[in-house]
C-alpha cells in the first residue's frame, strides 16, 4: 500500500514536469517568438449637447459597418435657432430691397429737380433773350439818329442777367448733385453694413445647420453593438452615453514574455503579429511598452492545474486588420 502511494506521488511529479514541458513546447518555443492575446477597446458614442431621440436604428448584437446611421436625434432649442436666424436673414435682405427702392425713388425725384432747374434757366434766358432781340429792333426803328451808348448799355445788362441766370442755375444744379453723391454714399455705407450683419447671420446659420446634421450619430468603423441605451421620444443631456460599440477587429495586443525568454525587445520596435489559429492571418505592429508580470489569460493557460506568469509586452497595430478579437497570437 505504502509503495503504491510513492507510485503514485512520482507519477504526479511527472506529469507535472510533463505539463511544463508541453506548455513551453506549445507556447515559448523560441527565444525570438512569444504569445499574446488580441484586444479591442468598447467605444461609446455620445451625445455633446441636449437633444431629443427621434429614432433608433440598431439593436444589442447587430454588425454595423462605418457610415451607417446609428441614432437619429433633434434639438428643440437649435431648432429654434436656426428659425430665428432665417428671420433674420429674410429681415435683413428686405431693407436692403427697401433701402435700394428708396434710393431710385430719391434719385429719380433729384433728377427730376434738376431737369426743373435747368428748365427754369432756359425759360429765364429765353425770356431775356426775347427782350434782347425785341430792344434791339426798337432801337434800330426809333432811335436810328442817336448814339449807341444806351442801345449798347441795355443790351449790356440783359446779357450780364443772362450770365447771372446761368451760374445761379449751375450753383443749384451743383447742390443737388452733392446731394445726389450724399445719398449714394450712405446708401453704400447702409447696404455694407446690412451686408455685414447678412454674412455673419448666414455663418452662424450654416454653422448652427451643421451642428443639427452632426447630431446625429453613424458608425465610423466596423463593429457590433454593445448595449443601446436610450430609447426614441427620450430626452438625453449632454455628454450622456448613447451607445458602445465593440470593434470587429482588435485594436491593440498584449504579448507575454515567460521564463528565460529574450527581453532584448525596445521601444518602438517593429514585430509581426500573426493569429495562432489562422496563420495566414497577420500584421505589423510596434511596441509601445512594457508592463508587469502578471499571470497569463486563461485563454493562453494550457492547463488549469499550472498557473503561467509572464512580463506584459504592449504592442500597437493598425486600425485597418484581419485578426479577430480575443484571439491567441504569435509575435515575432
Amino acid at each position: 500500500m505504502m509503495l503504491k502511494k510513492i507510485n503514485s506521488f512520482y507519477l504526479f511529479i511527472a506529469l507535472l514536469f510533463a505539463g511544463l514541458f508541453a506548455v513551453n513546447s506549445q507556447y515559448f518555443k523560441g527565444s525570438k517568438s512569444f504569445v499574446g492575446v488580441t484586444y479591442s477597446k468598447i467605444y461609446n458614442i455620445n451625445i455633446e449637447k441636449p437633444a431629443v431621440v427621434k429614432n433608433v436604428h440598431v439593436v444589442p448584437g447587430q454588425t454595423v459597418e462605418p457610415g451607417e446611421i446609428l441614432v437619429e436625434l433633434e434639438s428643440p432649442q437649435l431648432n429654434l435657432e436656426i428659425q430665428k436666424l432665417r428671420k433674420e436673414l429674410e429681415i435683413y435682405e428686405s431693407q436692403k430691397i427697401e433701402q435700394q427702392k428708396l434710393l431710385e425713388s430719391e434719385l429719380e425725384l433729384l433728377e427730376s429737380q434738376k431737369r426743373i432747374i435747368r428748365n427754369e434757366i432756359e425759360n429765364e434766358v429765353e425770356l431775356l433773350q426775347r427782350r434782347i432781340q425785341l430792344n434791339r429792333s426798337l432801337t434800330d426803328s426809333i432811335l436810328a439818329n442817336r448814339t449807341t451808348n444806351l442801345e449798347d448799355d441795355t443790351l449790356g445788362t440783359l446779357q450780364l442777367q443772362i450770365k447771372s441766370i446761368r451760374q445761379k442755375g449751375e450753383l443749384e444744379l451743383e447742390a443737388v448733385n452733392i446731394r445726389i453723391a450724399d445719398l449714394k454714399q450712405d446708401h453704400t455705407f447702409d447696404q455694407s453694413q446690412l451686408e455685414a450683419k447678412i454674412e455673419l447671420a448666414r455663418q452662424e446659420l450654416n454653422w448652427k445647420m451643421q451642428e443639427d446634421r452632426n447630431l446625429n450619430k453613424y458608425a465610423t468603423f466596423s463593429g457590433v453593438i454593445e448595449n443601446v441605451y436610450i430609447k426614441p421620444n427620450e430626452q438625453v443631456q449632454e455628454f450622456t452615453s448613447l451607445i458602445s460599440i465593440n470593434p470587429v477587429n482588435p485594436t491593440s495586443v498584449v504579448g507575454y514574455l515567460v521564463g528565460k525568454k529574450d527581453r532584448s525587445q525596445q521601444l518602438g520596435q517593429t514585430v509581426t503579429v500573426r493569429s495562432m489559429e489562422h496563420p495566414d492571418l497577420q500584421t505589423t505592429g510596434s511596441i509601445i511598452g512594457f508592463g508587469s508580470v502578471v499571470l497569463l489569460p486563461e485563454v493562453l493557460q494550457k492547463t488549469t492545474t499550472i498557473q503561467t506568469f509572464g512580463l506584459e509586452v504592449f504592442i500597437e497595430i493598425p486600425e485597418k486588420n484581419d485578426l479577430p478579437v480575443g484571439e491567441k497570437i504569435i509575435i515575432r
